[in-house]
């Protein structure tokens, strides 16, 4: 939705709150989860007047533009390996981002809606482990994770499935059941309510 309100000039509010999305909203719930077929209404723009002193140059900023984005960097379970205080080198579009990753492990930037890919670098310097590792990433292309794609995005972010290539049914299945494992589940490798939730959760949804 942030994207699409950064190329049509609005705020994703207007657009997610306008009635003609109603019944989209009450679907989707989060407005940055649409799926291909999902119909979205744009609104018209509404003018705006502002008083200001002629001969002069002035300045206006649109707000509310840059999104959020937040990664940890940890090994893959529940009581995995949190590297905090790791330097890191996040790129996203023309964008290059510098920074230490907190005591969490996590990171956060401000980023441009528009953004769909982008790279981030980060120097482990442990024993038993790569001086540098890099990811690959995606900007706003998460679906929900009741879905299949949505939940195997969120299980490869995860590290319980490879970082490339398809994901088989068994394969699926089997990272799912690790998953429940580690969060306390009963192991079934379905994507049942109860084991999304607790994937948004782990994700940080």
């Amino acid at each position: 939705m942030a994207s699409l309100a950064d190329l049509t000039g609005h705020f994703w509010q207007t657009i997610w709150d306008d009635p003609a999305n109603k019944e989209l909203k009450e679907t989707r719930e989060n407005p940055e989860t649409l799926l291909p077929g999902d119909k979205v209404t744009i609104p018209d723009l509404r003018e705006k007047a502002e008083s200001r002193e002629t001969d002069l140059i002035h300045t206006f900023k649109r707000k509310g533009v840059p999104v959020k984005v937040v990664f940890t960097v940890a090994e893959q379970g529940a009581d995995g390996k949190v590297f905090s205080d790791k330097f890191y080198i996040l790129k996203v579009g023309k964008r290059r981002y510098e920074g230490k990753t907190d005591q969490d492990g996590k990171l956060e930037h401000w980023v441009a809606p528009s953004a769909k890919s982008g790279e981030l670098t980060v120097d482990i310097n442990e024993d038993g482990y790569p001086p540098w590792l890099t990811w690959e990433i995606g900007v706003g292309m998460l679906g929900p994770a009741d879905t299949r794609q949505g939940a195997t995005d969120r299980l490869r972010n995860l590290g319980y499935l490879s970082e490339d290539g398809e994901s088989s049914e068994a394969t699926l299945e089997s990272a799912v059941s690790r998953f429940q494992s580690d969060a306390g589940l009963e192991q079934t490798g379905n994507l049942d309510s109860e084991t999304t939730t607790a994937l948004e959760k782990e994700h940080g949804d």
